[in-house]
């Protein structure tokens, strides 16, 4: 019988990665619809140039020359770290995961005290609660057909009837801002105090929150590194008078844009259910046209926590429908302890 062999991929090895990351992808994307994967170039500027609080482990599991799994670790200071284990079909049910697993430990012994991953399957969530991590949270991950949104959007206002009944007086105090790439200076600390609030306010259930305040300078740093991984930021700002009441971002893969991401999407809770949301998401969406590595995109993806109901109602309305459900799990380890 063939051992399994675990083998960390040093962060140079372009080779080793490349393979690592095609395993990675199939063992996560298999048999669910239109799921998002980082691309493969995005992925070896990571391990290239990583962050200068973060590291980054790829190990690859291996029966003889066989790929059948591996992990990723992303291990970043003074939070918990994140890991991910996945397995190739054919190979599942082999404990093949739970030797990835103990790998993992001995990796991260000593380094975190606070484990979380992400899954889409009761039997990822079944083994992820073997291994001492319980249920945090759950969010429904949405995806919308963006070419019939688009089109729908373009021929809203065409007919008289429908005009009639959509257009509404506009609010004279309230304002939205658009652009692609990075933040104008002018509006670069109304982003940052958006950005920590949504930090402070998006729902992590019973996880760890971590709050880390994101200022002008960690903002463009964020920015740059967007940029070296060939992705692009579409953003959106809104005001009323000149307060920052909101902001929403979407993610374009210049590598693989058939998938567009919908990021965060805040309005301040003194300004909700005033259609602001909506105004936000659906200028930003509009700014896709301007985005010529967009034009062959097929699907927006989004999550959204499984009990907001007010988010949840807002994305159904615009063609968002449900893909799948994603667990996070979290576990408190002493690894210091052999």
């Amino acid at each position: 019988m063939v051992d399994l062999q675990i083998t960390r991929i040093e962060p140079d090895d372009v080779e080793g990665l490349t393979h690592w990351h095609a395993v990675m992808r199939e063992a996560y994307t298999a048999d669910r619809s239109a799921a998002w994967w980082q691309s493969l170039e995005s992925t070896l500027t990571q391990f290239a140039h990583p962050r200068s609080d973060k590291r980054d482990i790829a190990l690859l599991a291996r029966l003889g020359e066989e790929a059948v799994g591996g992990a990723e670790i992303n291990l970043v200071t003074d939070s918990p770290a994140d890991v991910e284990v996945g397995i190739l079909q054919a190979h599942r049910r082999r404990r093949h995961g739970a030797a990835i697993a103990e790998t993992v430990e001995d990796l991260v012994r000593g380094q975190t005290t606070i484990v979380q991953t992400e899954t889409y399957c009761p039997e990822g969530t079944a083994f992820a609660k073997s291994r001492g991590l319980r249920i945090g949270h759950r969010e429904d991950r949405l995806l919308l057909d963006l070419p019939a949104h688009l089109h729908a959007d373009a021929n809203r206002y065409k007919s008289p009837e429908t005009t009639t009944k959509l257009t509404t007086k506009p609010d004279p105090h309230r304002s939205i801002t658009s652009w692609i790439g990075g933040c104008p200076d002018d509006m670069i600390e109304d982003w940052a105090g958006l950005r920590r609030q949504m930090d402070e306010d998006v729902p992590v259930g019973d996880l760890t929150r971590t709050l880390k305040y994101a200022g002008a300078d960690a903002i463009r740093t964020h920015e740059e590194r967007m940029a070296d991984q060939g992705r692009i930021l579409v953003s959106s700002i809104a005001h009323i008078d000149e307060t920052p009441v909101g902001y929403t971002e979407i993610m374009v893969s210049s590598h693989e844009p058939d998938i567009v991401i919908q990021e965060d999407t805040l309005v301040d809770r003194a300004h909700r259910g005033h259609g602001i949301g909506r105004a936000l998401k659906v200028a930003n969406m509009r700014q896709l046209h301007e985005v010529p590595e967009a034009a062959s995109a097929r699907w927006v993806q989004t999550f959204t926590a499984a009990d907001n109901a007010p988010m949840h109602a807002l994305n159904r309305d615009l063609g968002f429908f449900t893909a799948d459900t994603m667990t996070a799990l979290e576990g408190r380890f002493d690894y210091s302890v052999q």
